[in-house]
C-alpha cells in the first residue's frame, strides 16, 4: 500500500477519503445515524475490538470531483491492518459494515487491494501551553484537496521543506491550530492532500481567515495552493466545507445527534 505513518504513544493517526456514489448521500447519512444509534453497542464493540481509539467521519463535496467521505482513525495498529480487521472478518457486523461501505462508495474494503493508499507527509503538534478557555473549545476537522495531475511528487518535497519552517508554525499558531497532520492519498479519482487539524475555531472560519489574511506568508500559501490544486480558494465554490456525520472516542463514546448538528453550524 506504500504507507508511512507516525507512531505516537503506541497509536497511529490516519486520515483518508472514500468516494460517495451519485445519489447515495441519503444512504450515507442513514448509515452513520444507524451505527451511532440503532447499532451503537455493536459499533462500539467493533471499534474497540479492532483497536480504534477515536474515529471521525465528515462529508465533503468537491466541485468537479463529487462527494467524499473524509475519515480520521486513531488506532493501535497501522491503517491497513485496522481496516482489514474491521471489514474483512467472518463476523456478521464486519460483513454488514463492508456491505454498507461498498453500497455507498463502490469500494469493497474487505479486499486488501482496495484499502486506501495513504502516505504521511507532516505531523505538527503545539508543544507550548494553550489557554484553558481555548482548550475547552478544541474541534478536530478533516478535509481534502484534489491535486493537479503530476503534482504529487512536487507536493511531497514542498511539504517536507515547509513543515518546520518558523513562518508555517507561526501561521498555525496565529489561527489557534494546535495539531496539523498532512497526508498524500493516491486514489482512483486522482491524488489528494488530506488534512487533519485540531483548532479552537470552526473550519469555515479558519478558511475565511486564510483567504482574507494579507500577510506575505498567507499570500504565498494561497499561491502555492492554487498552483498545486488549480483551485482559487478565494472563490467560495472551491473552499472546503465539511459536514460532521460521526464522532466517537474511547473515553467519551458517541456524540449525540444534536451535538453533531451543532458542531458544523
Amino acid at each position: 500500500m506504500g504507507e508511512r505513518y507516525l507512531q505516537t504513544d503506541k497509536t497511529t493517526d490516519s486520515c483518508f477519503i472514500l468516494p460517495v456514489l451519485p445519489h447515495k448521500i441519503g444512504n450515507v447519512r442513514d448509515f452513520w445515524d444507524d451505527v451511532s444509534e440503532k447499532f451503537r453497542e455493536d459499533t462500539e464493540d467493533q471499534l474497540k475490538g479492532v483497536g480504534i481509539k477515536r474515529m471521525l467521519a465528515f462529508l465533503q463535496a468537491m466541485p468537479e470531483k463529487g462527494d467524499f467521505l473524509v475519515l480520521f482513525i486513531q488506532s493501535t495498529d497501522d491503517l491497513g491492518k485496522t481496516l482489514q480487521e474491521m471489514f474483512a472478518t467472518d463476523d456478521e457486523f464486519s460483513k454488514y459494515l463492508a456491505g454498507q461501505f461498498k453500497d455507498f462508495s463502490g469500494v469493497d474494503l474487505s479486499r486488501e487491494e482496495n484499502l486506501p493508499n495513504v502516505r504521511l507527509l507532516a505531523d505538527w503538534k503545539e508543544e507550548r501551553p494553550f489557554g484553558e478557555e481555548k482548550n475547552m473549545l478544541l474541534m478536530p476537522w478533516c478535509f481534502a484537496a484534489p491535486l493537479k495531475p503530476g503534482k504529487a511528487d512536487e507536493v511531497v518535497k514542498l511539504v517536507d521543506r515547509l513543515k518546520d519552517m518558523p513562518e508555517a508554525v507561526k501561521l498555525m499558531r496565529d489561527h489557534d491550530i494546535i495539531r496539523s497532520i498532512t497526508y498524500l492519498q493516491r486514489a482512483q479519482q486522482g491524488d489528494f492532500l488530506v488534512r487533519h487539524i485540531v483548532a479552537s475555531n470552526p473550519l469555515d472560519d479558519l478558511i475565511a481567515d486564510f483567504v482574507s489574511c494579507d500577510h506575505e506568508t498567507c499570500r504565498k500559501a494561497r499561491d502555492v495552493a492554487k498552483d498545486m490544486t488549480g483551485l482559487d480558494y478565494s472563490d467560495p465554490r472551491y473552499q472546503p466545507h465539511v459536514e460532521l456525520l460521526f464522532k466517537w472516542d474511547e473515553s467519551h463514546g458517541f456524540e449525540t445527534a444534536d451535538q453533531v448538528i451543532a458542531y458544523t453550524e
